[in-house]
């Protein structure tokens, strides 16, 4: 019975080292960017700008930030954009207004490429950034030069928050959202992760991006309350038949949680250029650069 308490003391002495040790690299891997601020009228929003080319703004998803976004950026578009990275509502660096609705943070993107003197840029739209980078496109259709939808949540039918939460719609619960709950999820049990994006992501630069995140943990809980359903609890407020702006659709067949059916009502609504995969997941790994080329064959058709 000794020995058996004593190693659960070494094994739990162990896990909390190598907490720690890996906690504060992430901590120092978010520090390290070079941000910038903007101030607006839902408060101080914190943005990454880098490169040069065409502009293209990223709306990035849940457990996301500047840091994910970027990240994204890099991984599919490489050095040939100008890459603008901003959190988005409760995301690192960024406040939590009072109201954090997509169509708010559309007003914050507006701002923020009037602040940086940009006249159009492509708003690349991913996960929970979907309804934000719509709103934009929709709102400001003079300033899109084309919206591309990755992996993107998008319109599917109204429904009320009854039917949203029974659905299980919303988002993860409110105790993992905190950094030793999440690390220790993400260190013992990253299968689960793999399951739920559908593709290998416990090894890839953008799954250590969700680390830390404390510092995201507002706009985590304001994705699962607010932006996750708006598209679904307001759908007439998401007319994109009137979408002016060119659009790509780029996603895969097995996607767990932004559903290919829905992808598929919305390309009976609109008309949009397309890069469909049959395997691949939420997060599309593995398809040799398809992903790239559609982006970049889609940027040099329409700039």
């Amino acid at each position: 019975m000794q020995i058996c308490i004593f190693l659960i003391i070494i094994m739990a002495f162990s896990i909390i080292i190598q907490y720690r040790s890996d906690i504060k690299t992430a901590y120092k891997r978010l520090e390290d960017y070079n941000i910038k601020t903007i101030e607006t009228e839902f408060g101080m929003m914190t943005y990454v700008d880098e490169g040069t080319g065409e502009a293209v703004l990223i709306s990035h998803g849940i457990f996301g930030g500047y840091d994910q976004g970027f990240v994204s950026l890099n991984q599919i578009t490489g050095i040939n954009y100008r890459k603008i990275s901003i959190s988005r509502f409760g995301y690192p660096g960024s406040e939590l207004p009072r109201n954090p609705t997509p169509e708010n943070q559309a007003k914050v993107f507006n701002k923020l490429l009037d602040e940086l003197g940009i006249e159009q840029a492509y708003i690349l739209a991913t996960s929970a950034g979907g309804g934000a980078g719509l709103r934009f496109a929709l709102n400001c259709p003079e300033r899109v030069k084309g919206l591309i939808l990755l992996s993107s949540g998008v319109p599917d039918k109204q429904r009320s928050t009854k039917e949203i939460k029974e659905l299980g719609m919303m988002g993860p619960p409110e105790f993992l959202v905190n950094d030793f709950p999440m690390w220790f999820s993400m260190k013992y049990f990253g299968f689960i992760f793999d399951s739920m994006m559908g593709s290998k992501v416990n090894s890839s630069t953008l799954f250590e991006t969700m680390l830390p995140v404390s510092p995201r943990r507002q706009g985590i809980i304001m994705d699962t309350n607010i932006t996750n359903i708006d598209m679904t609890l307001h759908y007439d407020e998401y007319p994109i038949e009137k979408l002016k702006s060119p659009v790509l659709v780029i996603h895969a067949k097995d996607d767990p949680m932004a559903k290919y059916e829905n992808i598929e009502k919305l390309l009976a609504r609109i008309e949009a250029e397309t890069a469909i995969f049959e395997t691949d997941g939420h997060t599309i790994d593995g398809n040799d650069g398809e992903v790239n080329k559609a982006i970049e064959k889609f940027i040099d058709k329409t700039k």
